[in-house]
């Protein structure tokens, strides 16, 4: 089972309430083909306000070959609201929270992309509701680290059988405004068997004043949670291959970032007490979502880089040597 989370829009009382953003998030790790994709629904600006929007995110990276996907942007009301669901007419995704099964749906007509996944918790969800600081606002998190996916992938005229893929959820909630001094890094390192790694920590824009940094490592006999100084996130070298920008009418009005300074790798380490573990992560693609605030003026970019990790360590006595799919989220 997963605990109830159920969604948390603003009270119409709520001062912050022109800032609110909420969204379901799931990633998909499919071991066999190398694949990775990702499926995310989520809502900006207070649900009532005509000017608020709701977004679809579908993106799949297959080997070779790239970021294939889109996003969705509607008018708040196209959203129907569940629980612990936010649907579109061809973009939805939702927690069966007494099955403990989350459900994801998506079909991108003019880019060949058809997504429907079901994931299943594997061991119990990490719940950090307490607001983390954001720029001027904060952010409150919920995840799954680890579901076994079963369903099925489309893109174009490949279709890939979900039978031993790995996935991710989480939930996010807060108050900002897009285009403020805010940005996070995060990332979910998974082996087929074995460990889901975890990382997130908040950030000013330019990356000067890093948060409180937090990795999450859990496996079975395993669950070790490393918060603080006892992490440390390193970036090294630099990504210049081709970047994939969504939407396509907003990246035109933002040729400035169209070559980010995102890393070729990242190594993450984390030491305390007799616990000691590394991931060194090797990007294999970039794709770069712009985010509008709906409400004032600004902009978000989001930039998902697909790769796949090794990792090594010990944990409670119990030796971690593993290699897998993950994904690195760099936001400013």
């Amino acid at each position: 089972m997963i605990p109830l989370d159920p969604l948390r829009p603003p009270h119409p009382t709520d001062p912050a309430a022109a800032a609110y953003k909420e969204w379901l998030h799931l990633n998909v790790f499919d071991h066999a083909a190398g694949a990775v994709g990702l499926v995310n629904v989520s809502l900006h600006g207070p649900p009532r306000d005509p000017r608020s929007r709701v977004a679809a995110a579908g993106l799949v990276h297959l080997p070779g070959a790239g970021w294939a996907g889109g996003v969705i942007v509607r008018e708040a009301a196209a959203a129907t609201l569940g629980t612990a669901s936010i649907a579109l007419e061809d973009a939805a995704l939702g927690v069966d929270h007494a099955t403990g099964r989350v459900h994801a749906a998506l079909r991108l007509r003019d880019d060949a992309v058809d997504v429907r996944v079901t994931g299943v918790a594997v061991g119990p969800a990490h719940v950090a509701d307490a607001p983390m600081p954001l720029g001027p606002g904060w952010v409150a998190w919920y995840a799954v680290p680890r579901l076994a996916v079963s369903g099925t992938v489309r893109v174009g005229d490949r279709t890939l059988a979900l039978e031993a893929a790995s996935g991710y959820h989480d939930h996010n909630w807060g108050r900002w405004h897009w285009g403020e001094d805010l940005g996070w890094d995060w990332g979910s390192f998974l082996a087929p068997e074995g460990p889901a790694i975890v990382l997130a920590r908040t950030t000013d824009r330019a990356r000067r004043r890093p948060g409180r940094p937090l990795l999450l490592v859990r496996a079975p006999g395993i669950r070790r949670t490393f918060v603080g100084s006892s992490v440390t996130v390193r970036r090294h070298g630099r990504w210049t291959a081709p970047l994939r920008r969504l939407p396509g009418a907003m990246a035109a009005l933002h040729q400035d970032r169209a070559a980010p300074d995102l890393p070729a790798s990242v190594r993450i380490e984390a030491r305390e007490g007799g616990d000691d573990v590394a991931v060194d992560f090797r990007v294999d693609g970039a794709g770069q979502i712009i985010a509008a605030d709906p409400v004032r003026r600004g902009y978000g970019f989001i930039h998902e880089l697909p790769g796949t990790f090794r990792c090594r360590g010990r944990v409670g006595g119990t030796e971690l040597s593993a290699e897998g799919l993950g994904v690195f989220e760099h936001v400013d």
